[in-house]
């Protein structure tokens, strides 16, 4: 008979400044299609540590079912908890109801404080770093395998150039070129510098370092002529969403009482996202940034599902996040800003 699921599961980085989202959340995947296995039908609940009542966690972490029915409870974001949120869960992971899986997922776990140390004592450890450089090969060959490609071994190089270590970014390329490629050949060293290339030094970088800035009306005519030029809506969303995560984690930290410096230190930067962060630190307060992302995840979700317009929600979803609010509503864009 097989084991039967672990009542926690702690998805963090072992190397600092690691953290991959899109890894993140292939594990917590996998750990609900395990419990559905295991267990049936799932209900899922999800909290932020930034934004959430620690009370109402808790709560949820040590009632039981009425119905029998297996709980998914995600805290994303646990080292945003104040030291009374984390006592807090600390005590409902000790009375944690049977019917209740929790999944943490935390960026980093300060081993000194008392949440992530019974954490570790209490869950299962899921690694969600960025993969080693070596390992990149082997995570692109995957992504192909998913889309039905394959790769040459010389678009497979190329294309590791262009993306770094970053997962997300890669399924966003691959999906790019999955759409530009006839399915009957391989993906070849030529179509990566056609299509990746080319969009990832300029189009894309020159959109995503205006969102950076808050320019709407820059950032609204540079995402027209990157979708006029065949981007494809998916690619836009990974290559936003590569940028914007490390901001997201600086400005909680500022927001937490860090200086910005501080913050760039221990999120651990590589050169090429320095301006951007330390703009978009300037420009964004994390909230906005954590819709913001919310939203983009839900546009990507709809765009797959063939059920919105990819283009509409983007110039909506820029507009919403670039455009500064007055008294609480959002400002009107000028004229600019607007596609035509």
């Amino acid at each position: 008979m097989a084991a039967a699921p672990p009542p926690l599961y702690v998805l963090m980085e072992e190397r600092r400044g690691a953290f991959d989202g899109l890894r993140a959340d292939r594990a917590l995947v996998e750990i609900r299609r395990g419990l559905e296995r295991e267990q049936g039908s799932v209900a899922v609940l999800g909290y932020h540590g930034a934004d959430c009542d620690p009370d109402a966690v808790a709560d949820a972490i040590e009632t039981p079912s009425l119905f029998g029915t297996r709980t998914l409870l995600v805290l994303r974001g646990a080292e945003s908890l104040g030291e009374r949120g984390q006592e807090r869960l600390v005590r409902a992971l000790e009375r944690q109801a049977p019917q209740v899986t929790v999944a943490i997922v935390a960026h980093g776990g300060d081993q000194r404080r008392r949440l992530f140390v019974r954490c570790r004592d209490l869950g299962r450890r899921v690694p969600v770093d960025h993969p080693r450089a070596g390992e990149m090969g082997e995570w692109a060959e995957r992504f192909a395998r998913e889309r039905g490609r394959r790769l040459d071994d010389d678009a497979r190089v190329l294309l590791l150039e262009c993306v770094g270590r970053d997962l997300l970014l890669l399924a966003s390329e691959l999906d790019k070129l999955a759409a530009a490629v006839p399915g009957e050949r391989a993906i070849s060293g030529a179509d990566v510098l056609r299509v990746s290339a080319p969009g990832r030094e300029h189009g894309t970088f020159e959109m995503t370092d205006a969102v950076c800035v808050r320019d709407a009306a820059r950032a609204s005519r540079l995402l027209g002529q990157a979708l006029d030029e065949g981007a494809q809506p998916i690619a836009v969303i990974g290559a936003l969403a590569a940028t914007l995560k490390p901001i997201l984690a600086g400005a909680e930290l500022v927001a937490r009482g860090r200086r910005p410096e501080e913050a760039e230190r221990a999120i651990g930067l590589n050169p090429y996202q320095r301006r951007a962060v330390q703009q978009g630190l300037r420009a964004y307060r994390a909230g906005e940034l954590r819709r913001a992302l919310l939203r983009l995840a839900e546009i990507d979700l709809t765009i797959k599902t063939g059920t919105g317009d990819g283009r509409a929600m983007l110039e909506d979803w820029l507009l919403g996040l670039c455009v500064r609010r007055s008294g609480g509503r959002r400002a009107t864009p000028t004229p600019t800003a607007v596609r035509a």
